[in-house]
């Protein structure tokens, strides 16, 4: 009997301090990086043309995510479907200027998450598309860097681009200046993060640190050294037309891009001289913020935090660079709703690749089992944390992108998209073989022999959308 309780005693003792080290043990930092309208063209990602050698770098330590899905191809609603962990659909998380405060007042941000439960939180750049949405619970300044006033005049540097924005209210859509990085927003804010890692080194209480960079979205501004990284003639301009077969509600007129005063007035298409110098910039763009990338993480190495931060990064959509005719983002097509998704969290493995489906509703679970604290309700997303150790287990089924009227499901072998009418009836759809067709080129829902998959896909789709919250 004395035995039995000497080895209870002796157990729960040890029960109770191996409990006190794990309380005691300091939460991961995390540092959350967002590239705006990223597509996945990086030498990770088989962009072997490519100049990003820092992202590069941050992908081989640590997990790659091949096939990442956003909800909603277009800045301000994935933006707040991912940092909520909610679905976008139609009446919530639709446009570019969609703000949480409105579409989901009560829902909590993966920043307040973190801010509850010890963390100091920091937003500079572009986290939000409106800068300052749920800045009172989300930051614990309760404010968000200003990015758009450091940004104004559309970051121009050239006095005929400056003078041209003033008179026309749009200006150029690309610029080269020779100067140094920081003559940019981008620059300065790497600037802005670096000191402020500084700060929050010398601190006890875990970060994190959220920074987004705004290239390289348009306009295509960055310094002459990383144009100079390409030629311009390098670059294969990709087909431009809409897939054989597929419906007119597939095209828009990309009026982002309409809106700068080099871009011919819609319907004219763009000419292959701008669409080559698009192209360059666009690249050069994706350099430069590479670069940024790479001195943030520079000197949270140099500070021997690397260790002891989870590292996040992604884009908050992809982009299309003339393929299909089209420009931008705002389509369903897979290079407007897939864009890179790179994680490298403490005590997981190194160069790995996760070539499941996945999906940015899944960050915010993710995050949170990373860091020990719990998910709010609200987030129905799965935490991809066991792929984080084990890149080899089965991710999902099938994502969910959707787009105004258009709801798309897309799976290992098929994506279809259909387009419906105020009464909820499919007036359009496309489908495509991603295994056989996978620059989308042509539409299979036509075809009969196809319309058996048609049938299952639809009645996935209608499912999906039936139950999701």
């Amino acid at each position: 009997m004395y035995y039995k309780q000497l080895l209870l005693i002796l157990s729960l003792s040890a029960s109770f301090f191996a409990q006190a080290e794990t309380s005691s043990e300091k939460q991961p930092n995390v540092l959350l990086i967002m590239v705006d309208d990223l597509r996945v063209e990086l030498g990770a990602y088989g962009g072997k043309h490519v100049q990003s050698p820092n992202i590069d770098k941050l992908a081989d330590q640590g997990t790659r995510f091949a096939n990442a899905y956003v909800s909603v191809p277009v800045c301000g609603a994935s933006r707040a479907s991912l940092f909520t962990g909610m679905r976008a659909t139609k009446d919530r998380f639709k446009n570019y200027y969609t703000s949480v405060d409105k579409d989901a007042p009560a829902a909590t941000t993966i920043f307040e998450q973190f801010k509850n439960n010890g963390y100091h939180t920091a937003g500079y750049g572009k986290i939000f598309h409106q800068v300052q949405d749920t800045a009172a619970k989300s930051w614990t300044s309760k404010k968000a860097w200003e990015w758009r006033r450091h940004a104004r005049n559309r970051g121009y540097q050239l006095a005929k681009n400056i003078a041209e924005f003033k008179a026309t209210k749009s200006g150029p859509t690309t610029e080269m200046f020779d100067g140094p990085d920081d003559v940019y927003f981008d620059g300065k804010l790497a600037n802005k993060a670096v000191e402020t890692l500084d700060k929050l080194a010398k601190s006890e209480q875990p970060f994190l640190l959220a920074v987004g960079f705004t290239k390289p979205h348009l306009p295509f501004n960055a310094p002459k050294k990383y144009w100079d990284l390409y030629d311009a003639e390098q670059f294969v301009l990709p087909e431009s037309a809409l897939p054989i077969d597929a419906p007119k509600s597939a095209y828009h007129q990309f009026g982002e891009l309409r809106s700068y005063s080099d871009t011919p007035k819609a319907p004219l298409p763009v000419g292959d001289e701008q669409a080559r110098r698009l192209v360059h910039g666009y690249h050069a763009a994706v350099s430069y913020a590479d670069a940024q990338v790479g001195k943030v993480l520079d000197h949270l190495e140099s500070l021997g935090l690397s260790d002891d931060t989870i590292v996040i990064l992604m884009g908050d959509h992809g982009y299309s660079l003339g393929e299909h005719g089209l420009w931008c983002k705002h389509s369903t097509f897979d290079v407007a709703t897939k864009t890179p998704l790179i994680i490298r969290a403490p005590n997981m493995p190194s160069q790995q690749t996760v070539e499941g489906l996945v999906e940015f509703i899944d960050v915010f679970p993710t995050l949170t089992e990373l860091a020990g604290i719990a998910t709010p309700e609200q987030a129905t997303g799965i935490s991809l944390v066991k792929l984080l150790g084990d890149d080899s287990l089965p991710a999902r089924s099938a994502v969910f992108p959707r787009y105004h009227s258009a709801e798309a499901i897309h799976t290992d072998q098929y994506t279809l998209t259909q387009w419906f009418d105020i009464n909820n009836r499919v007036r359009a759809q496309m489908l495509y073989d991603n295994k056989n067709d996978p620059d989308e080129t042509r539409n299979l829902a036509v075809l009969p022999k196809y319309k058996s998959v048609l049938n299952d896909l639809s009645g996935q789709l209608a499912a999906h959308m039936n139950t999701r919250k």
